[in-house]
């Protein structure tokens, strides 16, 4: 039996090597500090690697990634992973991002009051022999507003418990919904601005990306209210560095607790000089329950992964098909189907995909978004894109890279709700436009739990979207029908369905569903026929 390869390339908890090896058609190395060339010259040879903070997956790493299936993080942040190569590859990327929530919440804590109250400086001068209760005079926590900025998994437990210090909470998060932060009794405001100026203490839940990278500058310090309290237990580089010391040396901010820095260790870094600054070495997932959360998740989700079983928390798969409801999985197949007869029907290059979900059943994120990909689509949008770029693009299209395919091809990608839509109480609609046409396709689910597409553009249409059809448009007119029912029997292509939509006087539209494919001359012999606008085989 051959057996699947786990390379361990930073220490993890012995409860997650036990579920790898408990596994007997799993091997598993370690190898913590492995250098970079060394990695690069083995890592073909694994179907997965688990790394933690001191392993950098870079693209160069995944140039050649041999059998190489998984890149599992033990741990929640994935800045040290180059998410986009690996998807470009095909490899799925995962962390554990709960397993040490409560860890990074209760250090979040600790350091506000610490950061309040002065507490470390406070002990080192009593260490040293000092008596000196003037110099450490804090602030209460009781009352006061603390402004969180993202309200994700620590986002959130900050704020619960916050609120029994007796603090006024608000939040900045554009990826939450409004009836999640009232649920936690916090107020969601709008922008960062507004957070800022209103604010006694304020702590920062995000990973570090493009759009948070250097979020709190000289500039944004500025709204902030004089004698604020910073925490960052996060990402280094969220605060500028610079930009803070400025602001800790001229008591604009009253104190600050960092335990992430830009370059860490920070050797040299001068934030160390200052004295109303309390710091720790990036301890926010250490804890005994913490490391064993983070090990035992990834080694889980890994053994899944490779077995062909279901698994979350991949940050570069959304969500998977085999996860949703079974209800919601016959939607998923049929948004992918309707996207294919969308690239086989539709002309030009396209510029936009957009997915609107309508009725109650898509009332609510069925994936949670987040900041650790450029991309937070609904499972719905991304079997979309995958359909129909598997299509047009003829190349090796999956639910991982395909968002980055449309990425690379600057189509715009849009997601909407709405309630309703025409007497449809749920439906999927997907529009695509190109430089040359605009298309809208439809489709439901009937109580037969069967998929249909119900609307194509103007017409109103009820396929099973299964098999080959023969799609046309032609002027509505006399003969037209009988026509090509007569050239199909002459070349003994039998019709199994059909499906006639018109508008009176104007054009009409059919899909003939038919046993077997349709030859090149016998479609060319359909098109001469008078009054014909359009004719296409689409494969479902």
């Amino acid at each position: 039996m051959e057996k699947f390869k786990v390379l361990i390339t930073d220490h993890i908890a012995e409860e997650g090597i036990k579920i790898l090896l408990d596994s007997k058609d799993i091997e598993v190395e370690e190898k913590p500090g492995i250098s970079h060339e060394e990695l690069k010259e083995i890592i073909g040879n694994y179907d997965a690697i688990i790394t933690r903070s001191g392993t950098t997956i870079t693209a160069d790493l995944l140039e050649n990634p041999g059998k190489l299936k998984i890149i599992g993080r033990a741990g929640v942040g994935l800045d040290n992973v180059d998410i986009e190569a690996a998807s470009k590859k095909g490899i799925i990327v995962m962390n554990a991002p709960t397993g040490n929530t409560l860890a990074a919440t209760e250090l979040t804590m600790g350091m506000m009051l610490a950061a309040a109250r002065k507490i470390p400086a406070a002990h080192i001068s009593l260490k040293n022999g000092e008596w000196n209760r003037k110099k450490f005079m804090g602030i209460q926590l009781f009352n006061k507003t603390l402004g969180i900025v993202g309200l994700g998994r620590i986002g959130s437990n900050v704020a619960i418990r916050a609120k029994s210090f007796g603090m006024k909470i608000v939040a900045y998060d554009p990826y939450i919904k409004k009836s999640k932060a009232e649920s936690l009794g916090v107020t969601l405001l709008d922008n960062l601005e507004d957070l800022l100026k209103i604010s006694d203490v304020i702590t920062f839940h995000t990973p570090l990306t493009k759009e948070t990278k250097n979020m709190i500058t000289k500039k944004e310090i500025e709204l902030m209210k004089d004698g604020v309290i910073l925490v960052n237990c996060a990402r280094g580089g969220i605060i500028n560095e610079n930009d803070l010391y400025d602001a800790l040396k001229s008591g604009k901010v009253f104190t600050a607790a960092i335990d992430v820095f830009e370059k860490e260790p920070p050797k040299g870094n001068k934030l160390l000089e200052l004295d109303n600054l309390f710091v720790t070495p990036h301890i926010g997932a250490n804890t005994e329950e913490g490391q064993k959360g983070v090990a035992v998740i990834i080694a889980e989700q890994i053994v899944n992964a490779l077995h062909g079983k279901s698994y979350i928390n991949a940050v570069n798969i959304p969500f998977m098909k085999s996860q949703l409801p079974e209800d919601l999985q016959i939607y998923f197949e049929l948004i992918e189907k309707i996207s294919k007869l969308a690239a086989q029907t539709v002309k030009g290059r396209p510029d936009e995909i957009k997915v609107t979900l309508v009725g109650k059943r898509f009332e609510d994120d069925i994936c949670e978004r987040t900041f650790d990909t450029p991309f937070s689509y609904q499972p719905f949008t991304i079997a979309a894109i995958k359909g129909f770029l598997e299509v047009r693009l003829q190349e090796s299209v999956s639910y991982i890279n395909a968002p980055y395919f449309a990425k690379d091809r600057k189509i715009n990608v849009i997601e909407s709700k709405q309630e309703t839509y025409d007497k449809y109480n749920d439906l999927l609609i997907l529009e695509i436009k190109t430089d040359k046409e605009h298309r809208i396709i439809a489709g439901t689910v009937f109580n037969n739990k069967e998929g249909r597409i119900v609307l194509f553009d103007d017409f109103r249409i009820d396929i099973i979207p299964e098999g080959t059809f023969l799609y046309f448009r032609n002027i509505d007119r006399p003969g037209v029908i009988g026509k090509v029912g007569t050239i199909l029997g002459e070349n003994n292509i039998n019709i199994a369905g059909f499906e006639l939509a018109r508008q009176k006087g104007g054009e009409a539209i059919a899909f003939v569903s038919v046993d077997n494919e349709i030859p090149e001359s016998v479609l060319s012999e359909i098109k001469k026929i008078d009054g014909m606008l359009e004719v296409n085989l689409v494969e479902l």
